[in-house]
């Protein structure tokens, strides 16, 4: 990877290595549909390393000159299986225990998957406000994903709607910006989940709607080619590339830091 792809999130070590896995097969479990979020964000809340990792990446986002006072962050990766959906979620989830409101959007028209991870309804969503069909009190819906922390900000999610993503071509992308703009002045942060770049267009249109771009690299999946390749595709479109989320990281395999994570949680005697 080059260098000057600046890598915001350290490759987590074992106890964080087995949440992020446990975290996937929860996001991806279809015998789990509408409790999916809820089950992710209660394991973000209990694992003192995820949510360490995930507010660490957070603050990077938010220290990062080029992001500035944006609010809305596009998360993609270069091919599929890396995690992308995942780590969105997991931001999100971090953002709203920081205190935020957070909204959380499945631009993945391909294969969406938040709308029934979440529990709602997948009818009008983010392909109907694109296309200008609806309005966005119709698309955003309120989710409980914490049964009594008090001091998490309000998590909403928009679904991908009911369209195939063969209209994205003939889009007004300068009215869709304005359009999501507007609704990213509610909230603290806005997610976007996209397709992969190396596997469709549609990341790289979606890509000129938001403030940013966080690229997410599986270890051992994606090689330097290929995140090169992601990168010069993203470069021509003005749109920010914060940097580079390593996930599924194995020390195993890629190896151990020489001082490993261990985690530095609240002292309970205190």
């Amino acid at each position: 990877m080059k260098p000057r792809l600046r890598q915001l999130f350290s490759p987590l070590l074992p106890k964080g290595r087995a949440g992020i896995l446990a975290a996937y097969e929860l996001l991806t479990t279809r015998a789990r549909d509408g409790q999916r979020l809820s089950a992710l964000a209660h394991m973000v809340l209990s694992t003192p390393e995820l949510r360490d990792a995930y507010a660490a990446l957070l603050s990077g986002i938010r220290l990062s000159v080029s992001f500035g006072s944006g609010k809305s962050i596009l998360v993609t990766s270069t091919q599929p299986n890396e995690g992308k959906t995942t780590v969105a979620s997991c931001l999100a989830i971090a953002a709203s225990l920081s205190g935020q409101t957070v909204l959380l959007i499945d631009g993945d028209l391909r294969r969406p998957s938040l709308a029934s991870a979440a529990g709602i309804a997948n009818g009008v969503g983010f392909s109907e406000i694109l296309e200008g069909q609806a309005e966005t009190s119709d698309s955003i819906y309120l989710v409980e994903v914490f049964e009594a922390n008090r001091g998490a900000g309000p998590l909403s999610v928009m679904g991908a709607g009911g369209k195939s993503p063969e209209f994205l071509p003939r889009v007004d992308w300068c009215r869709a910006r304005t359009t999501f703009q507007s609704i990213s002045q509610r909230f603290g942060l806005v997610i976007f989940d996209s397709p992969p770049i190396l596997a469709a267009n549609d990341a790289l249109l979606l890509a000129g709607i938001v403030d940013g771009v966080l690229l997410v690299v599986g270890a051992g999946s994606a090689d330097r080619s290929e995140v090169r390749r992601a990168k010069e595709q993203l470069d021509p479109l003005g749109t920010p590339l914060i940097g580079a989320v390593l996930n599924q990281f194995d020390p195993k395999i890629h190896g151990r830091a020489n001082q490993p994570y261990l985690g530095y949680d609240l002292d309970a005697r205190r």
